[in-house]
């Protein structure tokens, strides 16, 4: 759409909007010449400080170029409206080309060497400072001859464009780092602490700034201006150019208003020295509390971006801790568990048993043990090939996982050896699991095979506190080999007796 409706014509609100913030430019800029007018302390008419500029400064520089028309003409009705009857139209339309010429010159240069402009960097508040001194001090030059050329005065030239240097240059320090504040910082509403701590700022700040401008020449006790510093420099670290801009801008009002009337610690012999000197302690106030706020927030972004970086970091450490481990846990997998069957291999299987009979040992608790052993294996695989008898293998692996309990422990040994640890389980007990075990083997149906596969199985339980792994394997594999040798399909056990005599089911 492009802010077009489909007949190409600009939209009524859109119309509204791009006149309705000029015009407000233009009253804000009006009521700030109004103020500056009768902020002076000569009889000229010069100002103390101009705040229209720095009104008209902050405007161009947030508004789109294809807008600066209309805030220009905007400025120059304000101007003439806010000097008549003071001055001439000639004059006041004089006055206005030397604003808007300070104001453009200032504006272009700035979004030149940094777009977007803020100050919330300490460049960018440097360079703000290095464009409005030659851009004021310039407009000064035409503005002073405009004064020389058609008031009547005793003041000098120099005086007139020092003056009216130091005035421009106030009105810009003082109102568009407050606009830009205001208008481009983030949305953020202030915490209750901070909220008390701004109102004790402020409220310090009204009391003791009128308490210094408030003195006269038969004061016995000085109260020195340099007593205020602490207090923008407090409200830059904890509120940025908002805060200190605030703050700076209410100091100006009480000591302006105070030096008018003709009290305060910076009245001087003459209304042209007394100007100069208000002009250049509130432009020592104003740009020294600006570089502090702009590093502070400088420091605190830079801060927040490491802040951010360092928990990505954290996160990215994390993530591949997480992967690592998961790939130790899948290395130790493929290291203990049988690719094929999902059984433990030998060498796990040897770890968890040996754990399990010292167990068994110290607590005093049953222990069995079960070897299995596939009939006619080689058989199979030669005659219907290798793929079906994985298969088979798969099957009876399947078929005792499902039959065993959670803590039992069963490994895949050798080819077609299989062999089942029951922790806690008597003999006996042992026997009915492995007859069982042999029995369900046996209905299996293996995909691609015509035959019914069968197990030998050889059982043996730890007896006695001698005996350890390698003799509890030994008697069941003897046990299997019993099985094998009376005929296959059946279940041996091997026990210590003392005529060695092994029991058979």
């Amino acid at each position: 759409m492009n802010g077009r409706t489909d007949t190409g014509v600009v939209p009524v609100q859109l119309w509204r909007r791009r006149l309705l913030l000029p015009l407000t430019m233009g009253l804000g800029y009006y009521l700030g010449a109004v103020l500056g007018v009768a902020a002076s302390a000569m009889s000229e008419g010069i100002a103390i400080f101009w705040l229209p500029n720095g009104i008209l400064l902050a405007a161009l520089l947030l508004a789109p170029r294809r807008d600066w028309p209309l805030y220009l003409l905007a400025a120059v009705a304000a101007e003439i409206a806010a000097d008549f009857p003071t001055f001439t139209v000639a004059q006041a339309l004089g006055f206005a080309a030397v604003n808007l010429f300070e104001c453009l010159l200032a504006a272009g240069l700035l979004q030149r060497v940094a777009r977007p402009f803020a100050l919330d960097r300490l460049r960018h508040v440097a360079l703000f400072g290095l464009v409005l001194v030659p851009a004021s001090g310039l407009a000064a030059l035409l503005g002073a001859a405009i004064y020389s050329l058609s008031v009547p005065t005793t003041t000098s030239f120099w005086d007139f464009w020092t003056i009216w240097w130091l005035g421009d240059g106030m009105g810009v320090l003082l109102v568009t780092p407050l606009v830009l504040g205001w208008l481009q910082g983030p949305r953020r509403q202030l915490e209750r602490r901070h909220t008390l701590e701004a109102t004790a700022l402020l409220a310090l700040t009204l009391l003791l700034t009128i308490w210094v401008f408030s003195q006269v020449a038969t004061d016995s006790f000085p109260r020195r201006p340099f007593l205020l510093f602490p207090l923008p420099l407090w409200a830059a670290v904890r509120f940025g150019v908002r805060g200190a801009a605030s703050i700076v801008l209410l100091f100006a009002a009480i000591a302006i208003t105070a030096t008018l009337n003709d009290v305060g610690p910076l009245l001087a012999y003459t209304p042209a020295d007394t100007v100069l000197l208000l002009q250049g302690y509130l432009a020592v106030l104003a740009f020294s509390s600006l570089a502090l706020a702009a590093l502070v927030q400088e420091l605190r972004t830079t801060h927040d971006e490491l802040d951010r970086l360092n928990r990505g970091l954290e996160a990215r450490v994390e993530a591949r801790t997480q992967e690592l481990r998961r790939a130790n846990l899948l290395l130790e997998e493929l290291a203990s568990i049988d690719s094929l069957t999902g059984a433990s291999n030998r060498r796990h299987f040897l770890e968890q048993a040996r754990i399990e009979i010292s167990r068994a040992k110290r607590l005093g608790l049953p222990l069995s043990v079960i070897m299995l052993d596939i009939d006619f294996f080689k058989s199979i695989n030669d005659r219907f090939g290798h793929e079906i008898g994985d298969k088979a293998l798969i099957a009876l692996a399947a078929t005792i996982h499902a039959t065993l309990r959670g803590g039992d422990i069963f490994a895949r040994v050798g080819g077609e050896e299989f062999i089942v640890m029951l922790p806690g389980q008597k003999l006996s007990d042992a026997l009915q699991m492995a007859e069982r075990l042999r029995l369900l083997i046996e209905q299996n149906e293996v995909p691609g095979c015509p035959v019914r596969t069968t197990v030998s199985a050889g059982v043996a339980a730890l007896e006695n506190e001698v005996e350890g792994i390698d003799d509890l394997l030994r008697r069941a594999d003897r046990g299997l080999y019993r099985a094998k040798n009376g005929g296959r399909n059946q279940v041996c056990l091997e026990r210590i007796v003392s005529s060695d005599a092994p029991a058979d089911i």
